[in-house]
């Protein structure tokens, strides 16, 4: 035997054992290969708040001090031509009633209220990252492997959960699974609207006066002068009787 076979032949006599220690009993040192793919979603949200005003306006007439005319509620604001209306509708129905003028509409009261708050999200963009991670995985273990689609890692625990189950492998002691992963690190960014629903109720009182009853018209001069000459003649007469009779 040569030299050089010797050589060949005893240092693969020495390094045998070492090759053999890495395989367990009944194990397989064959290798693998598996492909996984995975979706981890960044939401980044914008609030936005507006407010959308309703209104309710109630008008009032009546006579002064009298009872109400007119009492009707409109889902406008005061400025609205319907109002506007409705208040040349009640001097009508004042003027009818006796009124020669009127005062108001004077505003009785004014309230806010809110009636509801809904909000809206709206993706407005994403924007998607793709990186290759390759891990090598050495038997006896289970592995998952294969499309396990969109990923959340818990801010506390760290542990993340995916939306698909993937496919478990086994490896066999001794056996080698190199898993390239494909990890779609995506960006969302989202818009979230608050929309404040505020309502503004306002009472309005119209006040028709009437017109003023004239005073009693006074006698003239001439008339209070007769009815004196005519008072003082009768006194005249009279009093030129008792002197005869006496």
């Amino acid at each position: 035997m040569s030299p050089i076979a010797r050589t060949v032949l005893c240092g693969w006599v020495l390094f045998a054992p070492i090759a053999w220690s890495d395989v367990p009993p009944g194990g397989t040192n064959a290798t693998i290969y598996s492909n996984s793919t995975a979706e981890f979603d960044t939401i980044i949200t914008t609030s936005v708040s507006q407010q959308v005003n309703t209104f309710q306006v109630e008008l009032k007439a009546r006579m002064q001090g009298g009872a109400y005319l007119f009492d009707k509620t409109y889902n406008v604001a005061y400025s609205d031509p319907t109002v506007q209306a409705a208040i040349t509708q009640a001097q009508s129905q004042l003027a009818s009633a006796g009124a020669a003028s009127f005062t108001g509409p004077t505003q009785l009261s004014s309230t806010q209220s809110q009636v509801s708050s809904t909000t809206s999200t709206v993706e407005t963009g994403r924007q998607t990252l793709v990186t290759t991670t390759v891990t090598t995985y050495v038997g006896p273990q289970t592995i998952i492997v294969g499309d396990q689609g969109v990923c959340q890692t818990n801010p506390v625990t760290t542990a993340v959960t995916c939306s698909l189950p993937g496919a478990l492998l086994t490896l066999a002691p001794g056996q080698m699974d190199i898993d390239v992963m494909a990890r779609s690190n995506v960006t969302i960014n989202t818009t979230a609207t608050t929309t404040n629903t505020i309502l503004t109720s306002q009472v309005y009182e119209l006040d028709g006066i009437p017109a003023a009853t004239p005073p009693p018209t006074p006698a003239p001069p001439s008339l209070i002068l007769a009815l004196a000459g005519l008072a003082g003649a009768g006194l005249y007469a009279a009093r030129n009787r008792l002197r005869r009779e006496s």
